[in-house]
C-alpha cells in the first residue's frame, strides 16, 4: 500500500490550466479558475483558503445546487488530507446528488473525488466503479489533467489489491496524460519505482523522480527516503546518509511544517545511524519521533520506531528499557498485522468484483457493437435461410442416411471384431489350459517314474540283503537310479516348456527376491501348476516335511506375512 504525501510549493514553470466547467456564475467560476490554477501549478497561494470561503459564500447566497456542489468539491480538494474520509464521502455524495444530468463534467469531478476518499478507507470496488464513471467523461472533454489523476488513482488502487500488472498499465496511462498536459512527471517515476521488482531499476526511477521533482517536495523527499532505504540495505551507509541529508534540507527549506515527512526521514536516518552503531544519535532521533508519532497512531512506521529503540537499549545494556520498547513494538506490530489481515478479504473481494465488472462491461460493449449491425445481419440471415433451407434440409437428410449406413457398417465391423477377439481369447485360454495340463501330466509321469525308481532301489536292496543278488549289481543299479533321480535334464526341459506357457515367471520371482535358489524356483514352478506337496516331494526325491521346510524359507525370502498364502502369491505372478 502506498503512503504518499502531496505537498504544493511554488513552481518554476507555469502550466496553462484549462477550466472545463460550464460557466454558471462569472465571479464564482473566475475564483474557481484561480484555485484550479494554483492546484495545477502547485504555487500554494496563501489566498486559496479565502477564495474557497468566497466561493462557499456565493453558492450559499445563490441557492444554486451546481455552485453548492462545486464549492464542496474545491473545499474538499484543498482540505481532505486533514479530514476524515468518511465525512468527506457523505458530503460529496450529497453534493453529487444535487447535480443535474446535463452537468456531466461536475458529476465526473465529484465522482473522482469520491473515489479518492473511498480508496483511503479501502473501499476498492467503489473506487473502481466511481473512476469508471468519471474517466469516459474526462476523455470526452479532453481533460488530460484529471485523466492523469484518475488513472494514477486507479494504479494505486490496483497496487493496493496486489494486481501489479494492471497497476503498471494504469500508471503508464497516467504518464501519457500528464505528459500531454505538461504536468511534472516525477510522481510517475516514483510510483513506477515502487512497483518495480528490479532494484537497479528502482534506484534509476527514484533518481529520475528526484531530478524532475524540484517543485514537488512531497514526492521528492519520499524518493530521497526510498533511496536511503535501498543504500542502507546494501550496507552503503554513506550514500544512504547523503540522500537523507538532501531530503532533510528540502523539507527544512520548502515544507518545514510537514510533520509526516519529518517522521519518515527521522526513522530512516535512525536506521542508518543504527547500522553505523551510532546508538546515541539514533536514540535521540527516535525519541524525538516518538514524541510526534502519537498524533499519527497506527501508521505503517510506528513499529519501526519501537523496534530500533528496543535494539539500541539492548546494545547499550539497558534490558529494562529494551524489554519495555520490545513490548510496544510487538503491540504496534500486532495491530498492524491485524489491520493488514482485516484488509486481505476485502481486497480479494474487490479483485473478484472488479474482474466481474470488467467482464460485464466488456460483454455490454460487445453487445452494443453487435446491436449496430444486428438488423442488417438478421435480414441477411433470413434471406440466406430461405434460399438455403431446402438445400440444407436435403444435405442433412443425406448426411443422416450416410451416417446411419456408416453406423450400421461400423456396428457390424465392431461385432465381428468382438467375435474374433472372443474366439482368440477362448483359443488362448484353451491353449494355456492344455499346456498346463501337458506340464502337469509330464510332471506326474516324472513323479511316477521317480516312485518306480525308488521302489527298484528298495527291492534291489532287499534282494541284496537276502543274498539273492551280488552287491556289485545292487551298487550299479543304485548309481543309475541316483543319476536318474537328479533329473537335471528333465528339469531343463520342463523349464523350457514352462517358460513358453508362463513367460517372465522366473524373472518376476527373482525381482521379488534375489535370494531365491534354483531349487526354490523349481518348487515355485510346481506350486504354480497346482501340484500337491506329496507329488512335489516325489519329484524332488525328498520328504514332504522337507518340502514344507522349503516353503517356509521361500515365504521368508519373499517377505510374506503369516496371513499371506504362498500358493495365492505365486499363482498371481
Amino acid at each position: 500500500m502506498f503512503c504518499i504525501l502531496y505537498v504544493h510549493v511554488c513552481s518554476a514553470k507555469t502550466i496553462q490550466s484549462k477550466y472545463h466547467f460550464q460557466t454558471e456564475d462569472a465571479v464564482f467560476d473566475s475564483i474557481a479558475g484561480l484555485v484550479f490554477a494554483d492546484e495545477v501549478n502547485r504555487t500554494n497561494d496563501s489566498r486559496v483558503p479565502g477564495w474557497i470561503e468566497k466561493m462557499k459564500e456565493i453558492a450559499s447566497r445563490s441557492h444554486n445546487p451546481v455552485l453548492e456542489a462545486r464549492s464542496v468539491l474545491w473545499q474538499i480538494r484543498s482540505t481532505q488530507l486533514n479530514a476524515s474520509p468518511d465525512s468527506c464521502i457523505v458530503i460529496l455524495e450529497q453534493a453529487r446528488g444535487k447535480i443535474p444530468k446535463s452537468y456531466e463534467y461536475d458529476y465526473a469531478c465529484l465522482s473522482y473525488q469520491l473515489a479518492g476518499n473511498h480508496d483511503r478507507i479501502g473501499n476498492y470496488f467503489n473506487t473502481y466503479q466511481l473512476l469508471q464513471e468519471a474517466i469516459p467523461i474526462f476523455e470526452k472533454y479532453g481533460d488530460d489533467y484529471f485523466l492523469g489523476n484518475a488513472h494514477l488513482l486507479l494504479g494505486l488502487m490496483y497496487s493496493s489489491i496486489a494486481d501489479y500488472d494492471q497497476a503498471v498499465e494504469e500508471i503508464n496511462l497516467a504518464d501519457r496524460h500528464y505528459s500531454a498536459y505538461g504536468y511534472p512527471a516525477n510522481r510517475i517515476a516514483y510510483f513506477k519505482a515502487t512497483l518495480s521488482k528490479d532494484e537497479k531499476e528502482k534506484v534509476r526511477l527514484y533518481k529520475e523522480a528526484v531530478e524532475q521533482g524540484s517543485d514537488d517536495p512531497g514526492m521528492t523527499i519520499q524518493a530521497y527516503e526510498q533511496l536511503a532505504t535501498i543504500y542502507n540495505a546494501r550496507k552503503e551507509s554513506d550514500s544512504a546518509m547523503y540522500y537523507l541529508q538532501l531530503g532533510k534540507s528540502m523539507r527544512a527549506e520548502m515544507v518545514p511544517d510537514n510533520i509526516l515527512l519529518k517522521i519518515i526521514l527521522n526513522i530512516q536516518e535512525a536506521e542508518v545511524l543504527y547500522s553505523r552503531k551510532e546508538y546515541d544519535k539514533a536514540l535521540a532521533l527516535l525519541k524525538e519521533t516518538e514524541a510526534i508519532a502519537p498524533y499519527y497512531r497506527n501508521e505503517y512506521w510506528e513499529p519501526a520506531i519501537y523496534k530500533y529503540m528496543a535494539r539500541i537499549y539492548e546494545n547499550k545494556g539497558d534490558n529494562q528499557q529494551a524489554f519495555s520498547y520490545l513490548k510496544k513494538y510487538l503491540n504496534a506490530y500486532e495491530r498492524q498485522i491485524n489491520t493488514f489481515r482485516g484488509q486481505e478479504v476485502p481486497k480479494a473481494k474487490a479483485r473478484e468484483a472488479i474482474q466481474r465488472q470488467k467482464v460485464l462491461i466488456t460483454n455490454m460493449e460487445q453487445e452494443t457493437r453487435n446491436a449496430r449491425n444486428r438488423f442488417i445481419i438478421i435480414l441477411l440471415v433470413l434471406i440466406a435461410v430461405i434460399i438455403l433451407a431446402a438445400a440444407v434440409f436435403l444435405y442433412f437428410q443425406q448426411r443422416i442416411k450416410m451416417k446411419r449406413m456408416e453406423n450400421r457398417e461400423l456396428r457390424t465391423n465392431l461385432e465381428q471384431e468382438m467375435i474374433i477377439k472372443r474366439l482368440n481369447l477362448e483359443n488362448f485360454e484353451r491353449d494355456i489350459k492344455q499346456k498346463d495340463c501337458e506340464i502337469s501330466s509330464s510332471v506326474l509321469l516324472l513323479s511316477n517314474k521317480n516312485d518306480v525308481l525308488q521302489q527298484i532301489r528298495v527291492i534291489t536292496k532287499r534282494y541284496s540283503d537276502d543274498g539273492r543278488i551280488p552287491r556289485e549289481f545292487v551298487d550299479q543299479v543304485n548309481s543309475l537310479v541316483s543319476d536318474s533321480l537328479k533329473g537335471d535334464d528333465e528339469w531343463s526341459r520342463f523349464k523350457i516348456h514352462f517358460d513358453s506357457v508362463h513367460p517372465d515367471f522366473f524373472t518376476k520371482l527373482k525381482k521379488a527376491s534375489d535370494e531365491l535358489t534354483e531349487n526354490d524356483l523349481r518348487l515355485c514352478a510346481y506350486i504354480k501348476i497346482g501340484m500337491r506337496a506329496k507329488d512335489i516331494a516325489s519329484m524332488l526325491s525328498v520328504s514332504p516335511a522337507s518340502v514344507n521346510t522349503n516353503r517356509y524359507r521361500i515365504r521368508r525370502k519373499l517377505n510374506l506375512s503369516k496371513e499371506d498364502s504362498l500358493d495365492d502369491y505365486i499363482r498371481k505372478i
